[in-house]
């Protein structure tokens, strides 16, 4: 063999050169990012289970991915005595062929098994928001059909590119144009398929609320603050790109380790991704705190009267002081998604305050006062719609017997 064509002797390279390693910043970053996702998944759990109580497949599904991108990151672990982060050349063969093992495996369960349960995930999610319209519902199903048959189709090109499937870590990544795996154009063809799919998925979920969200009856801040939340995905969108970028420049060369930039920012969408999906489930945790909180469906009037401020034989009621309304609010917990549009009527569950005097006409005769009907204008930015099938509401009865005397 021409000597010209073996590769250079390790021994002959500089020992700064030899001793290099990105394996601390590319694990550590990788690491921090996956932290932060790790406490949006557990703060949006702890939302679903303890405050609305309403775990849900999209729940589950998100729990799916978070674990997968957990073996990803620990996948980066695992590669780093197999070269992570060194320069290709001072890696020998044999640790080489483990480290890419791994990398394959990493590749069929984040970007492939994760990544599609993710959006998934989020479209059964947006599926709260207007269950009742019928092209925003076909519209999610056909997008939710989409992400499962091109992410089956994604991870079933990594097992039929070569021959074997092994090849990806046994020579393919040795030489990208070798004969036992397909032809390196259609690699990259399918690299510019698959990254096409998910820009357009991830558009698709961000844009398609927007309008519906548009006319709920909330706040303007509440409002932007849903579409920015729903929108924190074109951040992943973003990583991917780069990630496609590099795969195509950096494909076939030895020295792609080094950084491991295909890698890193295929991590970084897919932790991106999920903090993206749980961050609009966050509302009863920050509502207050960033003022978004809604008040419409906890209103009462200021007298269950009318207007006047007077209540018959001087009863006391709930209607001027509100003691119970923090203690009833924060029992409420509604989904976040299940929302209202501004053309609605009156809300399902509709809140009466009822008064009853001992002697007075039955409960039917009394008066219907309803939070839609009664609360101020500028209250009405309710963000939590009682579900259609459930009889919510809070209805409060206070029973006043009332004594004469004669004495005195």
């Amino acid at each position: 063999m021409d000597p010209s064509l073996l590769p250079p002797d390790p021994s002959t390279f500089p020992p700064e050169y030899v001793n290099a390693s990105n394996a601390a910043r590319i694990v550590g970053i990788v690491g921090f990012f996956h932290f932060i996702a790790l406490t949006f998944v557990s703060l949006r759990l702890y939302v679903r289970l303890f405050m609305v109580r309403a775990f849900g497949v999209d729940d589950a599904l998100i729990l799916a991915a978070y674990a997968l991108a957990l073996m990803s990151w620990i996948c980066l672990v695992l590669q780093i005595p197999y070269g992570l982060g060194r320069h290709g050349l001072v890696v020998p063969v044999e640790d080489r062929i483990k480290f890419e093992e791994i990398t394959f495996w990493k590749t069929v369960f984040s970007d492939g098994f994760a990544m599609g349960l993710l959006r998934v995930s989020m479209a059964v999610s947006l599926l709260r928001l207007k269950k009742d319209l019928k092209w925003y519902r076909w519209s999610l199903f056909a997008i939710m059909g989409f992400v499962v048959a091109y992410s089956i189709q994604a991870i079933a090109w990594l097992f039929v590119y070569c021959t074997p499937f092994s090849g990806w870590w046994e020579f393919q990544w040795m030489n990208p144009f070798d004969p036992r795996c397909h032809d390196f154009n259609l690699f990259v063809n399918l690299v510019y398929w698959n990254i096409s799919c998910n820009i357009f998925t991830d558009v698709l979920l961000g844009a398609l609320p927007i309008p519906i969200i548009w006319t709920l009856k909330m706040k303007l801040r509440v409002r932007l603050y849903v579409i920015g939340i729903l929108n924190l995905g074109y951040l992943a969108v973003l990583m991917g790109v780069l990630k496609a970028v590099y795969m195509l420049t950096t494909g076939g060369d030895p020295d792609a380790i080094f950084d491991y930039w295909v890698h890193f920012w295929q991590n970084l969408q897919l932790n991106i991704g999920i903090i993206a999906a749980c961050a609009s489930f966050l509302k009863p945790l920050v509502g207050r705190l960033l003022k978004i909180n809604s008040s419409v469906g906890y209103s009462y009037p200021s007298t269950p009267y009318g207007r006047s401020g007077r209540t018959p034989m001087g009863v006391e009621t709930i209607g001027s002081k509100y003691p119970n309304r923090r203690r009833a609010a924060d029992q409420s917990h509604e989904d976040d998604f299940e929302l209202r549009t501004k053309n609605n009527g009156s809300p399902v569950g509709e809140t009466r305050v009822v008064t009853s005097v001992e002697g007075a006409p039955s409960r039917r005769n009394s008066p219907d006062y309803s939070a839609e009907n009664v609360a101020p204008d500028n209250n009405s930015e309710e963000i939590i719609l009682q579900k259609q099938d459930t009889a919510y509401g809070i209805m409060m009865t206070r029973d006043v017997s009332v004594r004469y005397s004669n004495k005195g």
